[in-house]
């Protein structure tokens, strides 16, 4: 990671797809291991993009929201205000309708931090909703992740394994082999009991990392759970 602060400045490249993916790399890596801390003080990179910081931004609510830091969360959402008030502006349409997504999202987890549960979850399936109707482009090959994910870990945190499972298949289905998705299918259906679901799903997970990753706590997991089951 410390790697990234060389490749900042491209003299002669200037594009929307190059600094969402210098913004991308540094979130996905704090957010698919669940370093919530770290997703939270992520820095904030130069770029003439608003949509490119909108992912740096969102995954810094996203960390505090789920560091249970909901007053910080809330000043990161007016950063997202500010960048979906330019997009708009600016007739970015597509893009400012990602950060609405995101800040819905964020709000989402911020409820569930402040104990509502059920408005937290009606908010979240909206997200999801519009994550799953929104289009790919090509200025970020793959979503930061999948809102729909993020639903699936909001149930499961919240202890309703069931209806976590059925969000997490759900979200593979759509972006395939994502390893969040997976992680919280295996989780989810081992919470509610469906033994051979739960099986299926964690060797799945230890298949993604066949060439490295056997440190995760998700891999330690599935491979304790195979060997007992």
């Amino acid at each position: 990671m410390d790697a990234l602060s060389t490749l900042n400045k491209f003299p002669f490249v200037t594009n929307i797809a190059l600094d969402m993916a210098l913004a991308a790399i540094p979130a996905r890596y704090a957010i698919e291991r669940g370093r919530w801390d770290e997703a939270a003080r992520l820095p904030i990179s130069e770029t003439k993009f608003p949509a490119a910081q909108s992912v740096t931004y969102f995954t810094r609510a996203l960390g505090a929201a789920r560091s249970g830091n909901t007053a910080a969360a809330h000043a990161e959402i007016a950063h997202l205000d500010d960048i979906e008030a330019k997009l708009a502006a600016s007739k970015a349409d597509y893009w400012a309708g990602q950060t609405r997504i995101q800040k819905q999202a964020i709000i989402a987890w911020i409820m569930y931090a402040e104990g509502q549960r059920d408005a937290a979850i009606s908010a979240m399936r909206q997200a999801a909703d519009l994550d799953d109707a929104s289009e790919k482009t090509v200025a970020m090959e793959n979503k930061l992740l999948p809102i729909r994910t993020l639903l699936g870990e909001l149930y499961l945190a919240a202890g309703l394994d069931k209806e976590a499972l059925v969000e997490f298949e759900a979200s593979d289905r759509i972006v395939p082999n994502h390893f969040r998705s997976v992680a919280g299918a295996a989780a989810a259906a081992r919470g509610s009991g469906s033994s051979d679901t739960a099986k299926r799903y964690y060797r799945q997970l230890t298949l993604l990392v066949a060439d490295g990753g056997n440190n995760r706590p998700e891999i330690i997991e599935a491979r304790s759970y195979l060997a007992q089951n």
